[in-house]
């Protein structure tokens, strides 16, 4: 090997410390590095099959909130256009590349639940491959095959949401497919720009129409990355970087086809924001705390070797590492941004699913690079710990499987126990109001009045934070729509005492109590009712 290789091999380079390679550094086999079957068997394909495991154990459970997605689709498919309700034009989704991807699998006569849950698994398994090719551009393949694959694979976060029905999955391997493209980009020597086209900005615009936080990834990835490879980092080569050919051009792949979706948003829906941007708002102290908490709880649940990440993060400080640098600066965000917007309620941590790939691939470059000090205490160490997180992990996901599975009877038996009633007894056509409306909607395809306002445009414009949008208005919104139908969450006894404080605002209300009766009380799997109440009056809505 030259010395200029020998450089590269060890993640340097002229600009002092950048983990960058000209392509995936494989070593050859000797007494220093595994064969390179080795470590495409142990770094990929074997995560690969641990993975695929893992969403067969979870496939099942649907998320709630996938049948909102699902609803929109169908609309789409049968002509009505993207809409909740038929005739009312309300943005309620966030996802709408996936959306469109479900509608046409409908359009060809599948099913919209199957058609997300392969979705959701080529994609987590794609995002396993780019780790894969991540990891090895950015740390030479040696003496330890890839981790980051291995974490991936493990966590119930991205096997869960690769078959819970929703867009997460796509919208992580777009992420990270768009940034392994990113890395490849920047190290091609200059050339005529359709032998170099920019890729990673399509894959990205991709990504930004499936989720609106991607610009935050790419404009992290060119801000970081913009300087060349290879050279001395001044201030001019960064500027001549960050507004060359390369990165204007992919600016401009990126942002075309988003700002086309936002034009249509505002011309369709009449906003540039999606109506679940203020229903999901409005209470900035709330949302903190809130979110806080979210990060506390997954803490403890993906353990003390996360901490490793740290050492990723302090290792791209000693290295100059851009690249590294820009993980952690991704991660980082991640985590700000899951603050600002208050977490979310959804089962396994859903809102961290972008954050653990780029973590992990932090983890994998400290470790790996602590291996390869070969320093006996650091490797027992090392060797004591991966014993441990291999345990613990194993536990987490037992855990979590067996909650999912929890979560999938209460669901099946409150939400899909209230659509199954309006199914077999066929009560008149009329709006169902109702706070968790995903399955109901999708499965009775009645109207809806959604009490959390996702879908509704004056609920979600309400003050107060998520769920707390009770105040003035409130009522005069739901009874100025005066729904045929609610379905409240009882108690564990009846369906007189509500413990959520907006549907006992309602309840107990004259308006409702001289229009409505109980039509019928579904028993859960958690012991309590679901409550379904119907109008007695003639003409409802």
């Amino acid at each position: 090997m030259s010395g200029e290789a020998s450089k590269t091999a060890r993640g340097e380079s002229e600009a002092g410390g950048e983990v960058a390679s000209p392509g995936p550094t494989t070593s050859p086999p000797n007494a220093a590095g595994l064969d390179p079957r080795v470590h495409i068997l142990f770094g990929l394909v074997a995560p690969m099959v641990l993975l695929a495991a893992a969403m067969w154990r979870l496939r099942h459970h649907t998320v709630d909130d996938a049948y909102i997605s699902y609803r929109y689709a169908k609309n789409l498919a049968r002509g009505l256009g993207l809409v909740f309700n038929e005739g009312e034009r309300i943005e309620g989704y966030t996802n709408f590349l996936f959306t469109c991807l479900l509608a046409g699998a409908i359009k060809l006569g599948l099913d919209p639940d199957r058609a997300a849950k392969v979705i959701g698994a080529v994609s987590a398994l794609g995002t396993v491959a780019c780790a894969y090719g991540i990891s090895s551009r950015v740390s030479p393949l040696r003496a330890v095959p890839v981790l980051s694959t291995w974490l991936l694979a493990s966590s119930v976060v991205t096997a869960g949401y690769a078959v819970f029905g929703l867009e997460t999955s796509l919208f992580v391997f777009l992420i990270l497919f768009g940034t392994w493209l990113f890395l490849r980009e920047r190290e091609k020597p200059p050339g005529s720009l359709t032998k170099s086209i920019p890729w990673s900005g399509i894959v990205f615009a991709a990504a930004g129409l499936t989720r609106p936080e991607a610009p935050m990834f790419v404009g992290l990835l060119m801000l970081f990355l913009a300087a060349p490879t290879r050279g001395r980092l001044t201030a001019r080569a960064y500027f001549q970087g960050l507004f060359g050919k390369q990165n204007l051009v992919r600016l401009v792949l990126f942002v075309v086809p988003v700002a086309l979706h936002l034009a249509f948003r505002k011309s369709y829906y009449g906003a540039f924001l999606p109506n679940t941007f203020q229903a999901k708002t409005g209470n900035l102290t709330q949302q903190v705390h809130s979110g806080i908490d979210y990060l506390k709880k997954y803490a403890g649940h993906a353990g003390p070797f996360l901490t490793l990440a740290l050492g990723g993060a302090a290792l791209a400080i000693h290295r100059r590492s851009r690249v590294l640098g820009v993980f952690a600066a991704v991660a980082a965000s991640v985590l700000v941004y899951i603050i600002a917007v208050g977490g979310d309620w959804m089962p396994q941590f859903r809102f961290v699913a972008p954050f653990e790939p780029f973590a992990f691939l932090l983890v994998d470059v400290f470790v790996r690079d602590m291996v390869e000090t070969k320093r006996r205490p650091v490797l027992l160490a090392l060797a004591i710990f991966s014993v441990y997180t291999a345990w613990d992990r194993g536990r987490a996901f037992t855990e979590s499987a067996r909650a999912v599975d929890e979560e999938r009877i209460f669901w099946t038996s409150a939400a899909g126990g209230v659509a199954d009633w309006f199914q077999k007894e066929k009560p008149p056509r009329g709006t169902i109001a109702v706070a968790d409306m995903g399955y109901i909607a999708y499965a009775t395809d009645y109207p809806i009045l959604d009490l959390l306002g996702l879908v509704d445009p004056v609920i979600s414009k309400l003050p107060g934070g998520y769920t707390h949008k009770t105040g003035a208005g409130y009522m005069d919104r739901v009874f100025a729509v005066m729904p045929r139908y609610f379905v409240f969450v009882g108690s564990a006894d009846d369906c007189i005492r509500m413990p959520f404080p907006s549907q006992a605002q309602i309840r107990y209300s004259p308006r409702f109590r001289e229009r409505y009766n109980v039509a019928a009380q579904i028993r859960h799997s958690k012991g309590g009712y679901w409550c379904i109440f119907a109008s007695t009056k003639n003409n409802p809505n």
